[in-house]
This record gives C-alpha cells, sequence and structure tokens, in this order.
C-alpha cells in the first residue's frame, strides 16, 4: 500500500499470499436454517478424513483401515466428514461518510483492503465469491459465482469506487443510497447458508436496517466489520479543532471539558452499534484504521 488514499488495482492483488494468514470465515449456518437447505457442492472427492474409530456392526466395510487393523489386531473404520463450499458474500461501503482519516489510511481503503482480503480466501478455499459494492449514488452488484470468474470483476469495481470517492471529495454527494436499500437488495442475493462480511462504518443503521439484517441472519452467517477512526481517544485537551460535514466548515475550540464529552460521546455510539449487532447474533469486528489490519483480523478484531 502506497497510498492512504485509494487503492488500485495492484494493491489488491497483492494481497493473495496475505490472505493465507486469515483465520477461516465462520463455518456454521444461522440458527434457524432448516437442514438440508445449505446452499453446497463437494469439492474433489467431497469428504475430509475425520478421524479412525473401531469398527461397529452395520458399518460399511469399504471404510476399514486395514492398516490399522492389522496394527491393532481388530477391525477399525477411517471416518469422513463432508466438505461442503460455503459462498462468501462481501458488501463493501464506500460513501463519502467512508472517506475520513486521520492516521495511516481511510475508513474508505481500510474497507476495501479488507474486501480485499476476504475475496482471495474464498478463492483460496474454493468458496464461490459475490459482491455489492456502493458509493453515494451507485451499485456495483456480482451474483454468487465461482471465485475464478468472479475475483477480477469485484476488484475492479472496488478500486473505480474507491477512486472515484477520492476524486469527488471534498464535494458533497448530490443523492445519498442509504444502507437499508443495500441491504434489500442483498435479500435476493446472498446465497442461503452463505458467510456475509458487511464492511461500513455504520453511520445510518437504523430499526429498519436491524430489521433487514434479522432476516439476511436467517438465511446465512454475518460479521460486521465496523470501520472506526480513533481520534476520538485521541483529542488534545486544548486547541482549535477544524470540522467539515455536509458542506459546513467550522473550527471548535476544544477544552478539556468538551474533549470528554465528544470522547464518551463516541464511546456510548460504538458501544451501543457493537450491542445492537451481536443481539441479532451478528458477530462484531471493529477495525481502526491506524492499526494494521491483518494483526486486527488474525485477533479477532481491534477495540472501537
Amino acid at each position: 500500500m502506497n497510498n492512504a488514499l485509494t487503492v488500485t488495482l495492484r494493491d489488491l492483488m497483492s494481497l493473495e499470499a496475505e490472505a493465507h494468514r486469515l483465520p477461516s470465515p465462520p463455518d456454521w449456518l444461522a440458527p434457524g436454517t432448516p437442514g438440508g437447505e445449505k446452499t453446497s457442492r463437494r469439492q474433489g472427492r467431497g469428504l475430509n478424513f475425520e478421524s479412525l474409530r473401531r469398527y461397529q456392526p452395520g458399518d460399511d466395510v469399504r471404510l476399514i483401515d486395514w492398516g490399522a487393523t492389522a496394527r491393532l489386531r481388530q477391525p477399525w473404520i477411517r471416518s469422513y466428514a463432508e466438505e461442503c463450499e460455503r459462498p462468501v458474500f462481501l458488501i463493501l461501503d464506500q460513501r463519502s461518510d467512508m472517506f475520513f482519516s486521520t492516521r495511516r489510511q481511510t475508513k474508505s481503503v481500510a474497507a476495501a483492503i479488507t474486501a480485499g482480503l476476504y475475496a482471495w480466501r474464498a478463492w483460496h478455499d474454493k468458496d464461490r465469491l459475490g459482491c455489492i459494492t456502493f458509493n453515494d449514488s451507485q451499485i456495483a452488484v456480482h451474483a454468487s459465482q465461482a471465485p475464478t470468474r468472479n475475483l477480477g470483476p469485484v476488484f475492479n469495481d472496488i478500486c473505480s469506487y474507491n477512486q472515484r470517492l477520492a476524486q469527488q471529495a471534498p464535494q458533497d454527494p448530490d443523492e445519498d443510497i442509504s444502507l437499508n436499500r443495500v441491504l434489500e437488495r442483498a435479500l435476493g442475493l446472498v446465497p442461503r447458508g452463505a458467510w456475509l462480511a458487511l464492511i461500513s462504518d455504520f453511520h445510518d443503521l437504523d430499526a429498519q436496517g436491524r430489521s433487514l439484517l434479522a432476516r439476511l441472519k436467517r438465511r446465512c452467517a454475518i460479521s460486521a466489520f465496523i470501520m472506526t477512526d480513533d481520534v476520538h481517544l485521541r483529542l488534545p485537551d486544548r486547541g482549535l479543532f477544524p470540522v467539515h460535514y455536509q458542506g459546513r466548515r467550522t473550527r471548535i475550540a476544544l477544552n478539556p471539558h468538551l474533549r470528554q464529552q465528544i470522547r464518551q460521546a463516541l464511546i456510548d455510539h460504538h458501544a451501543g452499534l457493537r450491542q445492537g449487532l451481536e443481539r441479532l447474533g451478528i458477530r462484531v469486528r471493529p477495525l481502526v484504521t491506524r492499526r494494521d489490519l491483518l494483526d486486527q483480523l488474525q485477533q479477532g478484531g481491534g477495540d472501537a
């Protein structure tokens, strides 16, 4: 990564090796998913060796491990677990609120890199890959397909939306696509039994959005990657703090009391967001932009 403001196709392609270091996404079905409704296909011979156990009447004699049987002088069989594909679906937020940073990289760049890492992980695991990338005015959709077909188009959209965001700043967007609109679109796209990675700062998550997430949760496992900048933890005690939001520019004269109010308000906001998502059974992974992303993902996320 050479640019803290944008990502390039070369940046995303360079993540292939690092993706090997990611822990596997949660491999479980959402509660309430009926048996037999997981969308899957067998890979290779379709079975993974699980363990050896003693032969019991009724077991398939073709599974007898003759080497273990000869050594232990009683019949032992090899047990297998079915190897199933688990589709990976990414939802990536590249709206204007994500174009913010005080150190290292913007939230939009950190989100794009996170999506790139998990797209490569799907490639390595041979899991079908789908993606929705959206900004303030457009939504790019890729239905779940083999990663050999989808990885390139997904990366092209990630780069295009990310670079467009940097070009448009600091102008305020003419439109405002809500997270709710994207979640409604996802309801008809995310395969049952998939793992959904939702990568955003969730600044506009409301009651309707939580209801849509609850509906998605009934068909797939969800991890929410909350992109944060911990500037509120590093505010100075005093001084002028420039602020620009929705076309308005001003300066705030900081003092110890106001600093503590801002800090506590943002801590409470992040805590409430996390609790609301976890109440839905969603795994929450806060990611702080100034820290190494791969380290945070390996450790299960950072602290907001």
